[in-house]
């Protein structure tokens, strides 16, 4: 295999080239040249996925206000949660179904509008808090520094609370059952010296573990103006020297100033990096510096695949809360952020995927919305990532779409930030399969909000 061929293997859903020669750039080809400036027009957004939209707006709304509850006061009995959007009711898992309805009647005496009545019950054998606490002590006693030495792809909370999954290398399965059967035995002691109620509370919990694939790298639209927005091309230097990496840009962010920011995958590009858009005529892929987008000022390597962008611009002249969807020459309003659980479907607005033929895919099923997975960076590093797995019978995602952003529709014109793609599979079932971390979480962590400016 060549050097270029297993630097993508190992990092798929950035795209990766070895860097152009030095020389004159080619002419940019901005998204007002071929489809005219992208402006919210007329209603675009087909009747179908408005549809869907209403139909699961309640069962998210629901579902946001269970979650909630279940991350604070009624932690010690959420388990989980599964939106069916198909039979229009949320199962809400909890360790009785008395707490259960407390966590319900504390949910709708914070959000008086939720309809309750589409609340199912189910049995949890465990709390979401503990068997995530259990995680991070399983990928923590798991971690290895370099992609050679990978043996744990995934550790994932059951979507029932019934317990912890781990998948790992075929062929070393014996070595991490060791890992994890030592790991959780260190856990119990070390929670019972700490006091640590969680960990104790999770370590009879059942772990399998089994088979997979690991998770690859996503990296690859449209307008390079500024201000910028989700689903623009990226091209910088990538985490590997010798090589140009081209992914997506996401969410569009605003610190406390007012200074606009751009977010896109931490597996793009490295700290310091100055960011520009597609040189090359729009959709070629080219490694030629169209205009610049900013210099990468944070890159998040632990739990969230995340960097930020500086603009150098403030009060949108820098970026917006757009993202750029179809058809040509559209863009939406992102105008709230928020968490992706089981059951619901998502879209992504990667570039790669657009430019070959796949326009923005919807229908992504979120198969897993507690999952740990390890991801190999091109230069052969190794990093943790907390967040969402999901599913698309068709296509999900490819090479180039990191960073992009992942979405809700909200109505005609806006939209809900999800996340940000992060990765495929690395198995047959590669471009069905995406990963990605929590918007919300990406936020807290670099004291951000989402840009108001649209």
């Amino acid at each position: 295999m060549s050097r270029k061929a297993r630097t993508v293997a190992a990092a798929a859903a950035i795209a990766l080239v070895p860097a152009a020669p030095a020389g004159p750039a080619t002419a940019a080809v901005a998204v007002g040249t071929v489809y005219g400036r992208p402006t919210p027009g007329a209603p675009t957004t087909d009747t179908a996925t408005l549809q869907h939209a209403k139909r699961v707006a309640p069962l998210n709304a629901l579902a946001d206000a269970l979650d909630e509850q279940g991350r604070a006061d009624h932690a010690d009995a959420y388990g989980n949660l599964s939106v069916d959007e198909d039979g229009g009711t949320v199962t809400l898992y909890a360790l009785s179904e008395e707490q259960g309805r407390r966590l319900v009647d504390t949910a709708k005496a914070a959000h008086p509008d939720i309809d309750a009545g589409l609340v199912r019950f189910a049995h949890a054998d465990y709390a979401k808090r503990d068997l995530a606490a259990l995680v991070d002590r399983i990928l923590q006693a798991t971690a290895v520094e370099r992609a050679d030495d990978l043996e744990v792809y995934t550790v994932a909370v059951n979507p029932d609370a019934s317990g912890i999954t781990v998948t790992g290398r075929a062929d070393r399965l014996d070595s991490v059952r060791n890992s994890v059967r030592n790991s959780i035995r260190d856990s119990v002691r070390s929670g019972a010296a700490s006091a640590d109620s969680a960990v104790s509370a999770a370590s009879t919990a059942p772990v399998e573990v089994v088979a997979g694939d690991p998770a690859r790298a996503a990296t690859w639209r449209w307008d390079e103006d500024r201000p910028q927005m989700g689903g623009d091309v990226l091209l910088a230097p990538a985490h590997e020297a010798g090589y140009v990496a081209r992914c997506t840009s996401g969410l569009a962010t605003e610190d406390p100033t007012g200074r606009d920011y751009l977010l896109t995958a931490a597996h793009c590009f490295p700290s310091g990096s100055e960011v520009h858009g597609e040189g090359d005529p729009v959709g070629q892929f080219g490694t030629r510096d169209g205009g610049r987008i900013g210099r990468v000022v944070k890159v998040l390597d632990r739990f969230v695949d995340a960097e930020v962008i500086d603009t150098g611009g403030s009060n949108g002249s820098g970026s917006k809360a757009r993202e750029a969807d179809t058809p040509a020459g559209r863009w939406y309003r992102v105008t709230t952020v928020g968490r992706s659980h089981n059951g619901q479907s998502v879209c992504q607005d990667g570039a790669r995927s657009y430019y070959t033929g796949h326009g923005v895919p919807c229908g992504i099923k979120v198969q897993n919305d507690s999952i740990a997975y390890t991801l190999a960076w091109e230069d052969g590093s190794v990093h943790a990532v907390y967040g969402v797995v999901g599913h698309n019978a068709n296509w999900a995602c490819t090479q180039g779409d990191s960073g992009g952003l992942v979405f809700t529709v909200s109505n005609n014109t806006d939209r809900e930030g999800r996340g940000l793609v992060s990765a495929d599979s690395a198995g047959k079932d590669g471009p069905r399969v995406m990963y990605w971390a929590q918007a919300p979480d990406i936020l807290n962590i670099i004291g951000q909000r989402l840009n108001p400016h649209h």
